[in-house]
């Protein structure tokens, strides 16, 4: 019996595995991958995964449904408004609609890589946070920290450099000792190709929204990156002695701000200068050798290297 043309044609939930969809699907190269940067960054926004992947919209949505239906990841519901860029308008728009995909690996999917050799262990005992639409502004937050690892990515593709190491969230804190504790947002340790030796930075991720008042939290975060750099705990942490703080900014208005706060609450210059700033437009069209980060307590901007 033919369908009436009247008939309304179903159409696959967004935030519901279809029922027919196969209970196991093939590990192919692609699927891995976009599969470990998931596990490796708990959280990835869809336009995030296709710069990963360097895969179509099309064919990343496809990827990811497979994966979904699989079970081995979750589609987080947000609404558009709690991931409106900054400069979005305020007005009824922002009521409609919904954000892009965001996804999460499911414990099935770290199981998995971890069977497979892809990620290490220790991702099993990793905390994966859970997001709903009742508290995903802070996603906003997490998604700029992806950011980071996304601009890095970009760089391995074009053969600069490789991503040694990756820590956001929880596994991002740094035990300083005495109870202190120095919570970045990530950090990282990325090798730098080069003819003579390899070169590796270290960088300690922050990301200022410029929503806080006052003066309190950067003067905490100081209080701790002196205790960092003034003790062997980098060392220990990382593997490295040296690491850079790159701060991500809105706008040039809050880079420049924020340079001259850290300036003043520093107080050390040699603490001061371990501070690279930059604006989030900046970072998505920088490489290692443009001059878009400012220095606190230099007035040009650098390169990175």
């Amino acid at each position: 019996m033919e369908a009436s043309p009247n008939t309304p044609v179903s159409r696959t939930s967004r935030y519901r595995r279809c029922p027919t969809a196969k209970p196991l699907v093939a590990l192919t190269p692609i699927k891995r991958k976009l599969l470990r940067f998931l596990v490796e960054c708990r959280v990835l926004s869809l336009p995030q995964l296709i710069s990963l992947g360097q895969l179509s919209p099309k064919g990343t949505r496809r990827q990811m449904r497979q994966l979904f239906d699989a079970g081995l990841v979750e589609v987080v519901a947000v609404s558009r408004a709690a991931l409106a860029p900054e400069d979005a308008p305020a007005d009824e728009t922002l009521l409609y609609g919904s954000a892009p995909n965001l996804y999460v690996p499911t414990t099935a999917a770290v199981r998995a890589l971890v069977e497979l050799g892809i990620v290490d262990s220790r991702y099993l005992g990793h905390g994966y946070p859970t997001y709903s639409p009742k508290n995903g502004l802070f996603l906003r937050h997490e998604l700029l920290v992806r950011d980071v690892r996304v601009w890095l990515e970009g760089m391995a593709s074009q053969e600069v450099g490789k991503t040694l190491r990756w820590e956001d969230g929880t596994g991002a804190a740094l035990e300083l000792g005495e109870k202190l504790t120095l919570k970045p947002d990530a950090w990282f340790v990325f090798e730098i190709t080069q003819k003579e030796r390899p070169l590796v930075l270290v960088g300690l991720v922050e990301v200022d929204r410029g929503t806080e008042r006052g003066k309190t939290r950067w003067a905490e975060k100081l209080t701790r990156y002196h205790a960092l750099f003034s003790s062997d705990k980098l060392l220990e942490h990382t593997g490295y002695k040296n690491a850079r703080v790159l701060v991500l900014c809105p706008d040039d208005a809050r880079r420049e701000r924020l340079a001259a706060l850290i300036a003043e609450l520093a107080g050390d210059e040699r603490l001061a200068g371990k501070f690279w700033l930059i604006t989030v437009p900046a970072l998505n069209q920088t490489g290692l050798h443009d001059p878009q980060w400012q220095v606190v307590g230099q007035t040009s901007l650098r390169t990175l290297l």
